[in-house]
């Protein structure tokens, strides 16, 4: 599958419109609209953004491995406190990639329970067919 395609699928498991998803990537909507089209390519820094902000793996785009990388938990805590204030900005930018990193973990839950609902239906499949032999 093309990376484009990839790419389209990502947004809609985060369940984002395209001017969503281009924000927490860093793009405006038109300029995300183009890679949807075919117009421009994936860039690099789009690419580092996907891992950093939606914790994608990267081959998924081109179509080997899972759509999210899972972290392994450290000992240490992840928000450190910081005597110094935050501006404004810096907080905007902060509550929009939790946001993101919400939005990414409902997308992760949400298939997760897709792939254990088929596998369920699987499951029950075969012990018929064992039964009716």
């Amino acid at each position: 599958m093309s990376e484009i395609v990839q790419l389209k699928k990502i947004r809609k498991a985060l369940g984002l419109n395209q001017k969503e998803f281009a924000n927490t990537i860093g793009l405006t909507q038109g300029g995300y609209s183009d890679i949807e089209r075919g117009k421009n390519g994936i860039s690099g820094t789009v690419k580092k953004m996907l891992i950093l902000v939606h914790h994608i793996n990267i081959t998924f785009l081109d179509g080997k491995g899972e759509m999210f990388y899972i972290e392994m938990p450290t000992d240490e805590p992840e928000l450190s406190i910081s005597s110094t204030p935050l501006d404004s900005d810096t907080k905007d930018t902060t509550i929009e990639l939790l946001q993101a990193d919400i939005n990414r973990l409902k997308a992760e839950r949400d298939l997760y329970i897709e792939l254990l609902n088929t596998k369920d239906k699987t499951i029950e499949s075969l012990e018929k067919q064992l039964k009716n032999k």
